[in-house]
C-alpha cells in the first residue's frame, strides 16, 4: 500500500507541476478568438491530447467546454489508477459526485424538454467505476422512467419521494442530492481513516461545505428576496462546522455589505489573498484554492493529496471557462484575469 500511496503522491505533485501559470493565463487572456485559445493550449499546455480534435476554425464553447471538464475527470481517474484497493469507496467519492451531477442535469434537461442539453464527456475508466449504465440516462425522457431507470440505486429514495409535480423544485432536488453525497463521502473517510489523516480531509472537505453555504446565502442576500427559513432550508448543515451563531449572523444580516464584513472578521480572513473580488464567488474559490494549495505543497498523505489536487484542477478548469466567457464577450485583458485565481 506505501508504493501505490507513494506513486500517487508523485504522479499527483508532478501533475500539479505542470499548471498553469501566471504568464500563461496572461497570454490566454490576451487571444482574440476561441480558435487562437485552442491553438495555445495545444501547444503550449497538457491539454493538447484532449483538444486533439477540435477545429482551431470552427470552435464551439460548449465543445470547447466539455473537453475542458473531461480533461478534469481524465486526470481524476489517472490518479484514482494508483489508489489502494482498501480504500476504494473513499477515492470513488469523485464517481458519485458525477452521477449526482448526471442524474440533476437529467433531471433539468426533462424540465426544459431539451434532451440534447444533457451531455455525457465522461472518459470510459471513470464510467466503468458508476453504480449505473450511465449510458442508459440518454435515452430516458420522463421523470417515472428516471426513477425506475434508478430503482437499484442509493438515488431511488430520493427520487421516489421528490415531488414531480409542476413547477419542479430543482434546487431542492439538488439539495438532497448533494446531501447524500456529502454524507457519503464523510462516512468513507470516517470508514478509511483515522487520526490526524481523518481530521485533515474531514477539515478540507467541511471547509467545502461552509464555502457553498456562504456563496449560497450571498446570493440569496443580492439577488432575491427571500425569509431566512428559506435560506437556512437551502444550505448544507449536516457536515457544515460553522458555529450557529455564525450561521444565523450571517442569514440574519441586513444586507450584502453586513454579511461581508461578518467575513472580513472571520476566520476565513486568514486564508485570503490581496485582490478584493467583487463576486463572493471568487472570495470562496480563492479561499478554498489556498487551503487546498498549502496542502498540495506540503503533505506526503496520498488521500489528502488526491482530494487537494482534484480542487485545484477544477479551479484551473473554471479558470479556462472564465477566459472562454470573456473572449465570447470581447472584454479586455485585464478584466478577465481579475477573475481568475492562480498563485
Amino acid at each position: 500500500m506505501a508504493l501505490s500511496s507513494n506513486a500517487l503522491c508523485a504522479k499527483a505533485k508532478a501533475m500539479y507541476g505542470y499548471r498553469i501559470g501566471e504568464q500563461g493565463y496572461s497570454d490566454l487572456c490576451r487571444k482574440q478568438t476561441l480558435g487562437e485559445m485552442v491553438t495555445y493550449l495545444k501547444s503550449q499546455t497538457k491539454y493538447c491530447g484532449v483538444l486533439q480534435d477540435v477545429n482551431v476554425r470552427n470552435v464551439h464553447r460548449r465543445q470547447l467546454e466539455a473537453a475542458l471538464s473531461k480533461e478534469y475527470f481524465e486526470r481524476c481517474a489517472r490518479l484514482m489508477k494508483y489508489a489502494p484497493k482498501k480504500h476504494h469507496d473513499f477515492y470513488n467519492q469523485e464517481v458519485i459526485g458525477i452521477e449526482v451531477q448526471l442524474i440533476v442535469d437529467k433531471v433539468v434537461s426533462i424540465k426544459e424538454k431539451d434532451q440534447a442539453s444533457f451531455s455525457l464527456e465522461i472518459p470510459d475508466y471513470l464510467a466503468s467505476k458508476m453504480s449505473f449504465n450511465i449510458y442508459g440516462l440518454i435515452n430516458v425522457d420522463n421523470y417515472k422512467d428516471l426513477i425506475l431507470y434508478l430503482r437499484d440505486t442509493r438515488y431511488y429514495k430520493i427520487l421516489a419521494d421528490f415531488d414531480f409535480t409542476t413547477p419542479i423544485d430543482i434546487n431542492a432536488l439538488e439539495r438532497q442530492m448533494k446531501s447524500l453525497y456529502y454524507s457519503t463521502y464523510v462516512a468513507a473517510i470516517k470508514k478509511n481513516f483515522k487520526g490526524k489523516k481523518q481530521k485533515e480531509l474531514l477539515d478540507v472537505l467541511s471547509t467545502s461545505i461552509e464555502l457553498i453555504n456562504i456563496t449560497k446565502i450571498y446570493r440569496f442576500k443580492k439577488y432575491f428576496i427571500e425569509s431566512n427559513e428559506t435560506i437556512r432550508d437551502s444550505l448544507y448543515l449536516e457536515h457544515c462546522r460553522m458555529s450557529k451563531g455564525m450561521l444565523d449572523s450571517l442569514i440574519e444580516a441586513r444586507d450584502v455589505k453586513e454579511m461581508l464584513e461578518l467575513l472580513a472578521n472571520s476566520k476565513y480572513k486568514l486564508y485570503i489573498g490581496d485582490r478584493d473580488y467583487a463576486y463572493i464567488e471568487y472570495y470562496v474559490e480563492e479561499i478554498k484554492y489556498n487551503i487546498a494549495k498549502r496542502y498540495m505543497r506540503f503533505s506526503s498523505d496520498a488521500p489528502l493529496v488526491y482530494l487537494t489536487y482534484s480542487i485545484l484542477q477544477k479551479v484551473e478548469v473554471d479558470n479556462l471557462k472564465h477566459i472562454i466567457e470573456g473572449i465570447r464577450y470581447n472584454r479586455d485583458a485585464s478584466s478577465i484575469e481579475e477573475m481568475l485565481i492562480f498563485a
